[in-house]
């Protein structure tokens, strides 16, 4: 059954008071496992996934059963709410049973992407001290050398290890669904999720979400959404922001989530979107402009009601050829790891480049580099935040934590926006990418603006890198439409007609086949600007 509207304030209350009748508690103590396991009971024949690379898929009974077994074992085993757990992989069908079983049992689930390295689980173990890691066996060995470095002794299950996998460690610790009960404890000082930043433009760091901070966050992503959703299109692992919102919202929100057990790849993604039709998923820009380049005539996109679009700003070419092959309400979110949900309510009337206008429930202001406020429309300034849906800290890093939430408990965002007159809000840059040369700030996205312009230029992402004179010097790196040739002098000309003399591209440029990107398909500047360090670069002077 597939409810005809949901309004998932309304839905959550529902869904409180029946879980409250189950268990013989008031609501105030349901939290957000009791509303995901109450609403995989209430309708256990609806698919709660599809893999779409084997085709195989488990009910929401089936679903409810496994995690319950498990997050039972997991308590005899001896985990305790508050306690960390570590979920890393892709997103076959066992993945959603510890996912679940955390939220049941009030542990703090940590998701990692399954192309971590080892270098990222050894950094983040310490901060993290899991009881418990659910990995697959090609991670096995970096899990014991991080658990080994700080004496720590973590019990490890294995997906894919007949010998020590989910069925294995539930036989072995008595998992039972009989008279299950999903753990009490306070949700305000409990954390659900323990939220790894992207790592773009430097190591992963880990934001701390409460149950209550999560429960409110997953009420605000979803308010504009009142229609029927069938068939959500899960294109990220646990990593990222999106994949957990699809996972926990599905028994919630009542939809099936179609996601995939091996790594996305666009022939994969056109054969799944052509076979099963989903009607909701979640882009970057990034990725969504090299899709809709390569699949213009093998791939319908007609069967997508909503798609969100986040990460990065969205170019206007890229938004027209989207809006030319669908009518989806395209819902372009400015958002963050620490922020949680959207962070303006965008609209189909929101003009083009603004991220839209502030939610009643959240404080905002527009601050200088003194701290001031500003109060005059069109002057630019870093976002500052107040609410009850964003993160509320970071995990053992009191030194970051500070430089992001001010005393009085205002998040500093560290991108800068303006508004208009309508109080349409429009980003302008982030604030740490901006790179500081001979005095002069200099904006990569607008350089990277200007270059694209060039016909044969596909991609340009802009980075610094250190210089004896100048601090800083702009570097450009370079993907040609179909390895077109480019004249050197054409670039830095573009960038010279735009630009003051200060603000060229003092650094040069260099060519790539492709950008390198995280898993959650955002540039990954880090590896561009290492990249830049060691590249044969074209200058100004040898053009």
């Amino acid at each position: 059954m597939i409810l005809e509207e949901i309004h998932i304030r309304q839905r959550v209350s529902a869904l409180k008071l029946k879980a409250a009748q189950r268990y013989n508690i008031c609501p105030e103590k349901c939290h957000i496992g009791h509303l995901a396991l109450e609403g995989m009971l209430g309708n256990q024949k609806l698919l709660n996934q599809i893999d779409g690379v084997t085709g195989t898929s488990e009910t929401m009974g089936s679903v409810a059963v496994r995690s319950m077994r498990l997050a039972s074992a997991m308590r005899n085993y001896g985990l305790k709410p508050g306690d960390a757990v570590v979920v890393i992989g892709p997103n076959h069908l066992d993945m959603a049973i510890p996912y679940y079983a955390c939220h049941f049992n009030g542990n703090s689930m940590c998701g990692m992407d399954p192309n971590i390295g080892p270098v990222d689980i050894k950094g983040l173990l310490p901060y993290i001290m899991p009881k418990m890691v659910f990995c697959q066996k090609s991670a096995v060995e970096y899990v014991k050398d991080a658990f080994d470095a700080i004496n720590l002794e973590g019990k490890i299950v294995v997906f894919d290890d007949e010998k020590h996998n989910l069925e294995q460690f539930i036989e072995e610790n008595h998992g039972t669904e009989v008279n299950f009960r999903p753990a009490e404890f306070n949700h305000s000082e409990v954390a659900a999720w323990l939220m790894l930043t992207s790592g773009t433009t430097g190591l992963p760091k880990v934001a701390v979400m409460p149950f209550d901070t999560l429960l409110n966050g997953i009420c605000c992503w979803w308010e504009k959404f009142t229609g029927p959703m069938k068939l959500v299109l899960t294109m990220s692992t646990f990593q990222w922001l999106s994949a957990l919102v699809f996972f926990i919202t599905a028994p919630i929100r009542q939809y099936t989530r179609l996601q995939f057990s091996e790594p996305l790849t666009p022939q994969l993604l056109v054969g799944a979107i052509n076979k099963y039709r989903p009607d909701v998923t979640a882009w970057t820009p990034h990725l969504l402009g090299q899709f809709l380049q390569a699949t213009e005539k093998i791939c319908d996109l007609s069967c997508f009601k909503y798609i969100l679009i986040a990460g990065s700003p969205m170019e206007k070419p890229i938004l027209d050829q989207l809006k030319k092959r669908t009518d989806a309400f395209l819902y372009l979110v400015y958002s963050m790891t620490e922020l949680l949900v959207p962070a303006f309510d965008y609209t189909a009337e929101t003009p083009f480049g603004s991220v839209g206008k502030p939610f009643d429930q959240y404080k905002y202001k527009l601050v200088d580099d003194q701290g001031e406020e500003l109060a005059k429309t069109f002057k630019s300034g870093e976002l500052w935040m107040k609410g009850d849906a964003f993160f509320k800290g970071y995990l053992k890093n009191t030194e970051e934590t500070s430089k992001m939430l001010t005393e009085d408990g205002w998040f500093r965002t560290g991108d800068i926006f303006y508004r208009d007159e309508e109080n349409n809000y429009y980003f302008v840059e982030r604030q740490r990418l901006l790179i500081k040369s001979a005095g002069y700030w200099i904006s990569p996205l607008q350089l990277e603006e200007i270059i694209r312009r060039h016909p044969a230029v596909r991609y340009a992402c802009v980075v610094g890198i250190p210089d004896k004179t100048l601090m800083e010097v702009p570097v450009a790196a370079i993907v040609r439409n179909n390895g077109q040739q480019i004249d050197p002098k054409e670039i830095f000309s573009l960038v010279k007609e735009s630009m003051p003399d200060l603000r060229q591209l003092h650094g040069g440029f260099f060519y790539l086949d492709q950008l390198p990107i995280t898993p959650s398909g955002k540039i990954h500047r880090t590896k561009v600007k290492e990249m830049a360090l060691t590249a044969e670069r074209i200058l100004p002077t040898s053009s």
